[in-house]
């Protein structure tokens, strides 16, 4: 069991993804994009960030160097693959963190998960 911070702009994406991992038994707290996830980074309070790459205000991009700084060796998992897509003006990839992108299957989700826990 993970304790999850999902933050993902899309509703339907992130109902959907936090009601996979509370059925996997994973501690779930799902949050409307960057802005609203940066609020609740607070170190021990998470084990994994999963983030949607392309969101308003605060990308992944930018929540991922965000969380770094806030909770380091927190573990980070970016959905879309931000890295096949253009990143705004100065940005930088995070490429240590995990890139899972769409479309996948939610077998494939659950597995990304099990590899940041066991790493």
């Amino acid at each position: 069991m993970a304790r999850i911070l999902l933050a993902a702009q899309d509703d339907i994406l992130r109902g959907y993804i936090a009601r996979l991992l509370l059925r996997q038994g994973h501690l779930v707290s799902p949050v409307c994009g960057g802005r609203d996830a940066m609020t609740h980074l607070v170190p021990g309070a998470f084990d994994i960030l999963i983030a949607q790459d392309c969101m308003d205000e605060v990308d992944g991009p930018e929540l991922a160097r965000r969380a770094g700084a806030a909770v380091p060796g927190l573990r980070i998992l970016f959905l879309n693959g931000f890295r096949v897509l253009p990143l705004k003006e100065g940005a930088r990839p995070v490429l240590e963190d995990e890139v899972l992108d769409a479309p996948f299957h939610l077998n494939r989700l659950a597995a990304e998960i099990d590899n940041l826990l066991a790493a």
